[in-house]
């Protein structure tokens, strides 16, 4: 056996909402715009139906339909979230240089003792230029944007865990037992070390697999497929085992379920007929723009999902999609951040059709390998 290859039970897979702040999530004709109450609402519901965690995303122009369009801020979002919930995990993107390590520290360290939990970060890197000139942010290639997240990890450590010097290897899967005293002599200023957020980290390029390897507790993908899965997964747990460390996985995808595979199709099929052929074309400029590699492969029908979402195969009948979720699991899938229609109609029937009879038709089940996979779940 492959030994990068950590099995996944598919009842332990978390499921997560991706929060609307930009409205509907498809680059088609008379798609909503943002809803504040509207994102509020979904958290409610989430945590009363059992969802694991809810996952904003931080951009102040808006990246599914364009820069006139308005945007909801994820931080004061989650703020409210933290405030109004109990249970559900919080999972927030930050871009390094649009605030500082310290300020992002602060914050964390309040939204923490406000949700009365641990919270998630995601690095993202970013890839808008107009985006960074608007906020006053210096652009800076694809390489460097990078040098500048490994820069802000590395201050985020250093002052949540003064006195382990920034070491990675002290990270929460680390293995190092050293927690700061008052009585140490580096400077904590108030930062409680348990308002230490897991880091998630989100891109494919290689430097994305080496941030991640280093710093990251989860690498955060966008949907594709099956092959190019494994392949990420496989060269993250290598360059993490390396390091002595492991890595979670987490992946975008847009669910469309329904009681036929037909009637699911029929609505992807509606989708594409009804894509924004001129804001497509429009983020496309924009992503060639940015130096990232991923983007450029991406077909007109991809880029209708601002992540690739359906590329994930999470589209059909509620049994199929029950029975895609081992396949993903069996591949490294840990987490899956989950973008509907209208997650107030269609979180509910996913919940109660998919997740629940999946938990409960593999508890206790050991995960194995590829090809037993359907003689199990059967």
């Amino acid at each position: 056996m492959d030994n990068t290859w950590r099995a996944v039970r598919p009842d332990q897979v978390e499921f997560g909402i991706w929060l609307p702040v930009y409205g509907g999530w498809l680059r088609v004709k008379d798609q909503a715009g943002p809803d504040v109450p509207a994102c509020l609402a979904i958290a409610q519901q989430a945590e009363a139906m059992g969802f694991d965690f809810l996952y904003a995303s931080e951009n102040l122009l808006n990246c599914i339909h364009g820069p006139a369009e308005g945007v909801a801020d994820a931080w004061s979002i989650m703020a409210a979230i933290a405030a109004t919930t109990n249970r559900i995990g919080l999972c927030g993107a930050i871009k390094p240089g649009f605030r500082s390590p310290f300020l992002v520290a602060r914050m964390l360290d309040t939204l923490s003792k406000i949700g009365r939990r641990r919270l998630a970060l995601n690095i993202v890197c970013g890839w808008w230029k107009t985006e960074f000139e608007l906020s006053g942010v210096q652009w800076l290639d694809h390489q460097r944007r990078y040098d500048r997240a490994d820069a802000f990890l590395r201050s985020i450590f250093g002052l949540f865990r003064p006195a382990a010097n920034s070491n990675p290897e002290t990270a929460p899967n680390g293995g190092s037992s050293h927690t700061t005293s008052k009585s140490d002599s580096h400077p904590t200023y108030g930062l409680d070390e348990a308002s230490m957020p897991e880091v998630w980290i989100a891109g494919h390029s290689d430097r994305a697999i080496e941030l991640a390897a280093e710093w990251g507790d989860c690498l955060f993908l966008n949907g594709m497929n099956d092959a190019d899965l494994r392949k990420h997964i496989q060269a993250v747990r290598q360059a993490a085992n390396h390091r002595g460390r492991t890595v979670k996985f987490a992946v975008n995808a847009y669910v469309v379920a329904a009681e036929t595979s037909e009637q699911a199709r029929d609505r992807v099929k509606s989708v594409m007929e009804n894509k924004n052929a001129e804001i497509i074309e429009f983020f496309r400029g924009v992503m060639d723009q940015s130096g990232a590699a991923a983007w450029s492969q991406l077909s007109e029908e991809q880029m209708i999902d601002s992540n690739a979402g359906f590329e994930l195969g999470l589209i059909g009948s509620f049994d199929e999609i029950r029975n895609r979720i081992p396949l993903l699991a069996e591949m490294g899938i840990e987490r899956i951040v989950c973008q509907f229609d209208d997650p107030m109609r269609d979180a509910g029937p996913f919940m109660k059709r998919v997740i629940r009879p999946l938990k409960t038709n593999w508890a206790g089940a050991t995960p194995t390998k590829n090809h037993e996979l359907s003689s199990i779940h059967n």
